[in-house]
């Protein structure tokens, strides 16, 4: 058997690491993607002079690999990977492996492929990895359909096996291709041309972006990069980390004053940064600390300098020193705003204030670090928690549930940028280098501004008034920042405002992220929960309960739901699995095996407990069900007789929009109503969505997009 290996592109995506060579040459532990297909091919008995790699981008760098045999795709610029796939196909007489250049993958799942008999695709569950390309299986278990089209719980894991007769009538349909996928050939000649699913469960990652890397790299042990964010308390800092977290490694660092659990690092002391380096041994730092307020630096410009220049040009001399990348937070008011046309990346910087002379000298220092990028933002705004700091828009929504009037400036105009948007932004960002401007599209003064907030919470917006008497105050007056498409032009006020009301009256303030003692919407949440576990108890048939020796919550989310439920069917409240809690939520990551690991590590089951009883499990809601798959394991395994599942909210139908949530693939859309199956119990029973909404009727308008019908 041949392999074709399909490696042309370049993988702009990348970044510098495709800057001098294909994506294929990346570096991958001791060797290169490329490399690491080969000897997983020749693991599974195909020799090296059974391979042909398709090369186009900086081919003479795979020209280096001895033995393999090439095929150039000169035209690698403007075609796509059906016209790689037909210069392959040209003198092939042999059943063939095809398989993308940039996947890392395990040698189980190839071995599972080569194994095959005849036309063979390999799909994989996780269609984030893969291209998204989704797949038809009919119920013989043949390929009915491929494409990036299609959505599905499956997706085309980029490898599969021709056998000659196939591989024939194949190359005859891509020949008119050159621009399109090769799928799009593929799903041509499926009514004629038979083609065998095989699953796998094992990992396969598709090397399509920085985060495809970092990901691939942590979960094969080859590397575990560590992203450290400073100023991980504050405002902008806490949302970068916690959505940073949601994909990868991230510590978070405070200043001595900063009242959290990060650990205080004082960023003025070299000793202290480069011995937190050393112990953490992050590969990047998002710099975020500093003193954001223009008020702020101009009384106290010693303090501004320390902050926000002399912290910078230690970080940026120790990133240097240990090849560490530095991504630095700045601002638009790096500009005067004088000039009414956009401003670009490189134009010439005249703050008009203390704050943003303090940015410009911190911008220089950053751009002495070899591998750096500045981020520029406007004035921002989001929501944290209750406890954030007064900005603008909380500030207005004070004063209009005070009933006092406003009066605002109607001159400067902002581009306001939610912190979420921030955030995804350096998400997406980790590989470039020099400066990137995020920004919205429209243009805002405080005034209309503070109309669109009060049309969105509904309060009287006649409250708001212009201040004719307002100054500009040493602030620019118009500063719009360049963008192209290295940069990010994201949400304007109108819509981040609704964004912003349904953070802030998120039920999940209410079910999960809040911790018991507080108070939310007037009540407490531990009696919140309790209560919310008593209603669930009226889901539950009476045999089910009659069987029931204990609840047991899945720690610690679960604790006073369980406990309201016990107390409602009088079932004995038992806590026999233990779980400390930290900074970080399994809820809070996306990512499926860092999700698992931090569960695994997490929660711990007392066998003695458990063994041959009849159990039921309260946790707060069902997203993807990875949570409560491990744990439904981990109970099967300590010898439980029987296992029931409670959930005191409905079914989750809909993915979060208001970026509380991580964006990621629902059970529901998979399992429908077959819940218990797919975790192998014996029951899983829901709150009514009527007995959920009747918990909320008193509280006011609260979000529940995630769980309505």
């Amino acid at each position: 058997m041949k392999a074709i290996i399909l490696a042309a592109s370049r993988g702009k995506q990348l970044g510098e690491l495709t800057e001098d060579i294909p994506k294929c040459m990346i570096p991958f532990g001791q060797e290169t993607i490329l490399e690491r297909q080969i000897r997983l091919l020749g693991e599974a008995g195909i020799k090296k002079s059974d391979i042909c790699v398709v090369a186009g981008y900086k081919a003479e760098k795979i020209k280096t690999i001895k033995d393999i045999s090439l095929v150039f795709n000169n035209e690698y610029k403007v075609t796509d990977n059906s016209y790689s796939l037909w210069l392959a196909l040209q003198n092939m007489s042999d059943e063939a492996l095809v398989l993308d250049g940039d996947l890392v993958y395990e040698a189980e799942a190839l071995r599972l492929i080569c194994e095959a008999e005849g036309n063979a695709v390999l799909v994989a569950k996780s269609n984030r990895y893969n291209g998204n390309t989704g797949v038809s299986i009919g119920k013989n278990g043949r390929l009915q359909a491929i494409g990036k089209h299609l959505f599905s719980e499956k997706s085309y894991a980029s490898i599969m096996k021709l056998t000659p007769a196939t591989a024939s009538v194949l190359a005859e349909n891509l020949k008119d291709n050159r621009t399109f996928w090769y799928t799009v050939a593929l799903n041509r000649i499926l009514e004629t041309e038979m083609f065998q699913v095989y699953h796998t469960t094992n990992h396969i990652v598709g090397i399509n972006t920085y985060s495809d890397y970092l990901e691939a790299k942590r979960y094969f042990g080859i590397e575990k990069d560590t992203i450290w964010v400073t100023g991980a308390s504050g405002f902008l800092g806490q949302k970068i980390y916690h959505i940073l977290k949601r994909n990868f490694d991230v510590v978070g660092t405070k200043g001595k004053s900063a009242d959290s659990e990060f650990t205080a690092i004082d960023l003025l002391s070299k000793e202290a940064v480069k011995a937190y380096a050393r112990l953490m041994k992050p590969s990047i730092v998002v710099h975020t600390a500093g003193i954001a307020e223009p008020e702020k630096c101009e009384a106290d410009r010693a303090a501004a300098d320390r902050i926000n220049v002399e912290a910078v040009k230690n970080l940026a001399e120790i990133c240097n020193e240990t090849g560490m990348k530095m991504i630095h937070i700045s601002t638009d008011y790096v500009f005067d705003g004088e000039s009414y046309e956009e401003y670009g990346r490189e134009d010439n910087r005249q703050p008009k204030n203390y704050y943003g002379i303090t940015k410009v000298r911190a911008e220089d220092e950053v751009k002495k670090c070899r591998n750096s990028l500045i981020i520029r933002v406007p004035v921002l705004y989001g929501y944290n928690h209750k406890g954030d700091k007064a900005t603008f828009p909380v500030k207005v929504l004070e004063q209009l549930i005070s009933g006092e009037p406003l009066f605002l400036d109607n001159k400067q105009i902002r581009y306001p940028v939610l912190i979420d948007d921030v955030a995804f932004a350096v998400a997406h960002s980790l590989h470039k280098k020099g400066i990137i401007h995020v920004t919205s599209k429209e243009p805002v003064t405080k005034y209309a501004w503070a109309k669109i907030l009060a049309q969105e919470f509904g309060y009287d917006e006649r409250l708001i008034q212009e201040d004719a008497d307002s100054s500009l105050n040493d602030r620019p007056q118009h500063v719009k920042l360049c963008v192209n498409e290295q940069d990010y032009e994201v949400t304007n006020v109108k819509r981040g405002a609704e964004i912003l009301r349904k953070q802030m009256a998120c039920v999940f303030q209410l079910i999960y992220k809040s911790n018991p003692v507080e108070m939310a919407y007037g009540i407490n949440i531990g009696s919140y929960r309790y209560e919310l576990g008593k209603k669930l108890g009226f889901s539950l048939p009476e045999e089910i309960v009659g069987r029931m020796d204990y609840v047991v919550p899945i720690p610690n989310s679960g604790l006073y739901y369980a406990m309201g439920l016990a107390e409602q069917i009088k079932v004995p409240y038992l806590q026999s699995l233990v779980k400390p809690d930290t900074l970080t939520r399994s809820f809070q990551i996306s990512d499926i095996a860092l999700r698992e690991h931090v569960i695994r590590q997490k929660i711990t089951p007392i066998r003695e407990l458990l063994e041959d009883k009849n159990i039921m499990l309260v946790d707060e809601a069902i997203f993807t069900g990875t949570t409560l798959r491990i744990v439904c394991d981990m109970v099967k395994a300590c010898g439980a007789r029987k296992i029931y599942v409670a959930i005191p909210t409905p079914v989750c139908r809909n993915v979060c929009r208001q970026y509380v949530q991580p964006e990621r693939r629902l059970l529901s859309w998979d399992v429908g109503e077959d819940v218990a199956a797919y975790f192998k119990v014996d029951g899983v029973f829901f709150q009514s969505y009527d007995r959920f909404e009747e918990a909320h009727r008193e509280l006011g308008e609260i979000c529940k997009d995630c769980f309505r019908k």
